[in-house]
């Protein structure tokens, strides 16, 4: 008797163990499809619809190169001073025209500190000619050069506290392409808008999924 009642306490307790696992595999599952895959799937329609907004802007303003940068803390010193940097986070270019995505990425602000001092205090930075800057922002001035950029357009991007969070960038090979009608500014700014409003949705997405 004693033996059928540990063989059936033992069953009871595999059983358990048993459901338990299928339990925790199914909970698990779950949090995989509501996290990763749902958030790569949301941030891919996203993204497409903010380069297809570029490419419609690029045409519009026959622009070689329209940028999206992301200012983001690229981790600490060892003084502890937070190591603040910026990445191109979207790009789209002019057939022929070279992409630099790739290559734009964690760029340190003390580079360029000039360039981001102007650009924030001023909210946007128009140069015709980027002799223009050859000596008051000599990192920026050989960093555009590299990418063969003779003028440029940037506009701050902001978040919804109206905070700097990365800016616009509208690049030519050639001089003098950015003194922009009253038409294109406009569209510059809907862009500027969408961009904003959508990197905000993401925002806010991820802090709900982790429960912020």
């Amino acid at each position: 008797m004693e033996g059928i009642t540990s063989i059936i306490i033992s069953l009871t307790a595999l059983v358990t163990a048993i459901a338990g696992l299928i339990v925790a595999i199914s909970k698990a599952k779950k949090e995989i499809e509501n996290s990763i895959p749902k958030k790569i799937k949301n941030q891919c329609n996203i993204d497409n619809e903010i380069i297809k907004r570029m490419e419609e802007l690029k045409e519009f303003l026959n622009a070689d190169r329209v940028q999206v940068y992301d200012f983001h803390n690229g981790g600490h010193y060892a003084n502890g001073r937070s190591a603040l940097k910026t990445s191109c986070t979207y790009e789209v270019c002019r057939n022929g025209c070279r992409s630099y995505q790739m290559y734009l990425q964690s760029i340190p602000l003390s580079c360029i500190p000039q360039f981001i001092e102007t650009l924030l205090n001023e909210e946007e930075l128009k140069i015709n000619d980027l002799e223009e800057i050859k000596e008051n922002m000599t990192s920026t001035y050989h960093l555009k050069k590299d990418q063969g950029v003779r003028c440029f357009y940037d506009i701050v991007i902001h978040n919804k506290n109206k905070e700097p969070i990365g800016f616009l960038a509208i690049q030519y090979l050639t001089e003098n392409k950015v003194n922009f009608s009253y038409e294109e500014r406009n569209e510059i700014l809907k862009l500027k808008f969408f961009i904003e409003e959508n990197l905000e949705k993401m925002t806010e997405r991820t802090k709900r999924k982790e429960g912020k």
